[in-house]
């Protein structure tokens, strides 16, 4: 995020004329780092919501992996398309999103 100088390696790559090179960074705005901030605290809260859910309970000890594995399988073919998403409370269901 913050601005950070470019490098020339000077010397071609072995077996092509290419040679690397990155510009100077010119950093992200002000805006551009609190939209980062913003995103970053919302897949925190996310994160926790998930993790934390009772549905978790509810699996046999040892499950919990087999159950986080399944979930990601179920995740509906339009985002946000809350008609698309399994009914069935568990995390990432339409019932736990209108919880």
């Amino acid at each position: 995020m913050d601005p950070a100088p470019g490098w020339a390696a000077g010397e071609k790559q072995p077996y092509t004329d290419h040679t690397s090179a990155k510009p100077d960074s010119p950093g992200h705005t002000d805006h551009e780092k609190s939209e980062v901030a913003r995103l970053r605290a919302a897949v925190l809260e996310l994160s926790v919501t998930v993790s934390t859910h009772p549905y978790w309970a509810t699996l046999e000890p040892g499950m919990v992996v087999e159950g986080r594995m399944a979930l990601k399988q179920t995740i509906p073919a339009a985002v946000g398309d809350v008609a698309a998403a399994p009914d069935d409370g568990t995390p990432g269901s339409a019932a736990a999103r209108a919880a």
